[in-house]
């Protein structure tokens, strides 16, 4: 085994020596510190460059508006905070619209709603959000069209959370239903 000399080497090998630690403290001080703040500056500028974009594609929609509104007005397309919010003083009530709204989309499909769940409400801004736990078996073109009706309905509703599984019934028309679970959201507005 070798033994390893105790002193530094001198001459044109320290001065080597010398000149690749530099070098290799440069490279290590540009990699811990400089890298790190170069790609941060790019991140930023990017994240700026993308406002910007964000920024004037706004004004453009901004100026937009007023003429969107003459022509959804002009079209008789116009909606009342009514149409589009459930009604009731009451989140209990607003729920209980709710149903019953979703009772008549239902039968208007050609379905019954075999159960459904007022779950709690939440507050969402300005709104109370109304949930309800819903199940409905069906055949699938009659599904498709009450998760279409919900849609487009007034008030407005939102469908999500959807499950479907295979019932065990049979139907004279040969269509396997389907067991469907689905949440419905709605909105009322929150008392001031």
């Amino acid at each position: 085994m070798m033994a390893l000399p105790h002193t530094l080497p001198d001459g044109r090998r320290g001065q080597a020596l010398a000149v690749a630690l530099a070098i290799l403290a440069a490279v290590m001080l540009w990699i811990s510190t400089a890298m790190p703040l170069i790609g941060w500056y790019e991140s930023r500028a990017a994240e700026l460059s993308q406002q910007q974009v964000l920024a004037v594609r706004m004004k453009v929609l901004s100026t937009e508006i007023p003429a969107l509104r003459r022509a959804v007005s002009a079209a008789g397309l116009q909606t009342d905070d009514d149409q589009a919010l459930l009604t009731g003083k009451t989140d209990a009530i607003a729920g209980a619209n709710l149903q019953s709204a979703l009772q008549i989309l239902a039968s208007q499909a050609g379905t019954n709603i075999d159960s459904a769940e007022l779950l709690p409400a939440q507050q969402s801004g300005a709104l109370r959000r109304i949930s309800m736990q819903v199940s409905v078996t069906s055949s699938w073109p009659v599904l498709v069209a009450l998760l279409q009706a919900i849609g487009t309905a007034h008030p407005y509703m939102i469908v999500g959370q959807i499950s479907l599984s295979n019932s065990l019934q049979m139907v004279p028309d040969g269509l396997r239903p389907l067991q469907a679970n689905f949440t419905v959201i709605g909105f009322r507005a929150a008392a001031p």
